[in-house]
């Protein structure tokens, strides 16, 4: 059933039929309608599903509908709620809500969990150990592989993954991996120290959550083990919150792209001022990026005033020499966001990016010229094919330059794409151009 017919039945009051409806929905599509309600109409319909689903739906739900949710139901709703979510979904919960309400889940909270709490919230945001779950399946490598099966058995149903168990000594020191299909298949009378794969792949608390991804997505892990300095595993991270953190670096490299600050509320919630305050300050750097172009045009006065013919063909070559700039450098940060390329191989594809960007130099100048002959005779048409293919070229190379510079320099690459690239591209064009209308010209 649409959502439309949701809410007609909902305003009707037909709860019976709309509980009926609702619940044919995945969990998730669930808490995506009720997103889209108001907070009295929220708490309703979560008041209207099955205990068994409600913390998996509130899992789901915006940061906004949780906060509603959170104050509108009574202290033993909401613990009953976040006893049932997984760990790492009650933090990323708390972490989002006001202190208030933080305060409120502590004080509900036994003593062991409070604390566990607290030290996950003192977890820097960017690191391993803000998204790690608490809720794994750890083994002694004295244990037997049946006795192993066994506790699989028990502990399935409160677990987040019981499909890669990790082994520790007696000290909780992390010594090999045993996935499920290895136990199924193993001889039910041998050790785990005997099938366990001592490869492991870990990482520290404190190692950054890009870098968690990275390796995840490079060893195709459904989860990966995370231990503290001296190697005592203390958490896991699963393949889903890490597909939340690439959709954050995503999104994050998208804002830097287009020069604009880190944005990580929702667009509707954000206000006038907030918007301002986030792409403000680029804006009047470009300003002032841009004062040498119109520096640019003034001194090449006289040789505009000469051939005012110039003037149609500037916004073309200009825009050209951005657009080239911008491909570049976009191919650039990607290559160097997936670690496809390093720093070390800028002066190797330096070399390939010139022959593509004279090749592509040498086609829109014949094209230009074209152009340049009908609209100003032959020496316009010379002027603007070479002017063409210099853009071109120069706007290339400063595009894929740009990205290595600032990875070298420690910043982000992102920020060298859309209007700071253009912006120096557009520079470049303007005193490229007139500078061969000069030189032609003999002025």
């Amino acid at each position: 059933m649409n959502t439309e017919m949701l809410l007609k039945l909902l305003q009707e009051k037909n709860y019976p039929r709309f509980k009926e409806e609702l619940l044919k929905k995945q969990n998730v599509d669930i808490a995506e309608f009720i997103d889209t309600l108001d907070a009295k109409a929220t708490l309703l319909v979560f008041r209207l599903l099955p205990k068994e689903i409600a913390a998996d739906v509130f899992s789901y739900l915006s940061p906004e509908s949780q906060s509603q949710l959170s104050v509108a139901v009574n202290e033993e709703e909401l613990q009953e709620i976040l006893n049932e979510l997984f760990f790492d979904d009650k933090i990323d919960f708390l972490e989002e809500m006001p202190a208030n309400v933080v305060k409120r889940i502590l004080r509900n909270s036994p003593e062991t969990e409070r604390n566990l709490i607290n030290q996950f919230l003192k977890y820097p945001d960017d690191s391993a150990g803000s998204i790690m779950t608490i809720e794994f399946v750890d083994f002694k490598k004295e244990l037997l592989v049946r006795q192993a099966l066994e506790r699989i058995r028990e502990y399935a149903p409160v677990k987040e993954t019981v499909y890669t168990c990790y082994v520790t000594d007696s000290s909780r020191h992390l010594e090999g991996i045993v996935s499920l299909r290895d136990l199924v298949i193993a001889s039910p009378e041998k050790k785990l120290a005997e099938i366990m794969n001592t490869k492991i792949i870990s990482v520290k608390t404190t190692d950054d959550k890009e870098y968690v991804a990275d390796l995840m997505k490079k060893y195709d892990l459904l989860a990966i083990p995370v231990t503290d300095n001296e190697n005592r595993l203390v958490g896991i991270i699963t393949v889903d919150d890490i597909v939340d953190v690439i959709e954050e670096e995503n999104t994050e490299d998208f804002h830097k792209m287009a020069t604009v600050g880190k944005i990580d509320i929702n667009l509707l919630d954000a206000g006038p001022f907030f918007l301002l305050r986030k792409r403000l300050p680029w804006l009047l750097v470009l300003i002032f990026m841009n004062i040498f172009s119109g520096a640019g045009i003034a001194y090449f006065e006289n040789t505009i005033q000469t051939v005012i013919g110039l003037v149609f063909f500037l916004p073309l070559l200009i825009n050209s020499a951005g657009n080239a700039g911008s491909q570049a450098a976009a191919l650039m940060i990607r290559a160097l966001a997936l670690g496809d390329v390093k720093t070390g191989d800028w002066f190797r594809l330096l070399q390939k990016e010139i022959i593509v960007s004279v090749l592509l130099g040498i086609a829109m100048a014949a094209a230009v010229s074209l152009i340049g002959f009908v609209q100003g005779g032959l020496n316009v048409a010379v002027i603007v094919a070479l002017a063409m293919a210099a853009v071109v070229l120069v706007g290339s190379t400063i595009g894929m330059s740009l990205p290595f510079l600032l990875d070298k320099l420690k910043l982000d690459p992102a920020t060298a794409s859309g209007p700071l690239v253009t912006s120096i591209a557009d520079i470049a064009g303007i005193i490229i151009y007139f500078s061969i209308a000069t030189w032609y010209l003999g002025l």
